[in-house]
């Protein structure tokens, strides 16, 4: 197969996504769009204006003044995602803050974030990382990234928190990320309460990660042979005890990732104190004799699948 015929066929592809998108786009657009996409795919190094309009045929300015228009790029992506993963339990939405190190002072949104390479807050940029990950390709296809205002800017402004404006960007969202999946997957960053609630109630199944001294319940079994007494029910059992799990409860399964190292993980459906639900846990142990809590808010959630969606988030 030729250059050019590779061309040929990345333009029709390039087409035909953009017109199966819900992203209303002229055709004049569309072509130079198209144009744009190809000549920075064929440039190596540093592009600018000046080498698009060298390589790519129409002056910079053209470039430029196109460049200033707007499009729903996570509109673009979702129906790039869809038409690559379809639809379905085997396609999760992954989020994730990621750091950007950079200097300057009059940058837009320069703050102190928490770099998580560092492990540490810097200072620096951010941006919200939205990506579709699928569980059987164990691949992700980029729907967007917004950055984030500092801190200081939320609090004075907006009077929010940096949790409040990422539940913002899910709920603004929220329509196409669900026409796509309504599993969601973050880090235990966003294993809080809050942002769990606001996720459940737009209507998406959030998976995630607790920490091991998470406070968790057994739900209460009834005991039918036990006297009649007055008063509410008990709803909830003892604590769960990491270093002594009730068997009775818990149900251990294999779990083989996709290199095919298999792991004996334990799950079971307890209830969270902190996030105030029940929840379907699963505990991995960790090669330094620790252990790994994954959840997800649907207690029907197949248990591979959890670890599977979490796992793959990394490919983010």
């Amino acid at each position: 197969m030729n250059v050019l015929t590779i061309l040929k066929d990345f333009t029709y592809r390039c087409e035909s996504i953009f017109e199966n998108t819900t992203t209303s786009m002229s055709k004049r657009f569309l072509s130079w769009l198209i144009l744009t996409i190809r000549t920075v795919a064929l440039l190596p190094g540093k592009i600018n204006f000046t080498r698009l309009s060298r390589y790519g045929g129409r002056t910079a300015k053209t470039f430029a003044s196109n460049f200033k228009a707007s499009v729903d790029w996570i509109k673009v992506n979702t129906g790039i995602a869809r038409e690559n993963f379809g639809c379905g339990d085997d396609v999760a939405i992954a989020i994730d803050p990621s750091f950007i190190s950079t200097s300057g002072r009059l940058t837009y949104g320069m703050g102190r974030f928490w770099s998580g390479v560092a492990q540490r807050v810097k200072r620096g940029l951010e941006i919200m990382a939205i990506g579709a990950i699928s569980l059987s390709r164990h691949t992700c296809v980029m729907l967007g990234a917004i950055q984030s205002p500092d801190f200081r800017t939320l609090e004075s402004e907006q009077n929010m928190s940096m949790l409040d404006w990422y539940i913002f960007l899910v709920r603004s969202k929220a329509s196409e990320l669900l026409s796509l999946t309504d599993i969601l997957v973050a880090d235990a960053f966003f294993s809080k309460y809050k942002f769990v609630n606001e996720t459940v109630a737009m209507g998406f199944r959030f998976v995630g990660r607790l920490r091991a001294n998470s406070y968790l319940r057994y739900l209460a079994i009834p005991d039918p042979s036990a006297p009649r007494r007055r008063g509410r029910k008990k709803k909830y059992g003892e604590n769960v005890d990491f270093s002594s799990l009730d068997m009775s409860v818990f149900t251990s399964f294999i779990y083989e990732d996709s290199k095919g190292i298999k792991t004996r993980c334990l799950t079971a459906v307890v209830h969270s104190r902190a996030l105030k639900r029940d929840i379907r846990i699963l505990v991995c142990p960790v090669e330094n004799g620790g252990l790994l809590l994954y959840f997800s808010t649907d207690t029907d959630m197949r248990p591979e699948k959890i670890i599977g969606f979490y796992r793959t988030r990394f490919q983010i």
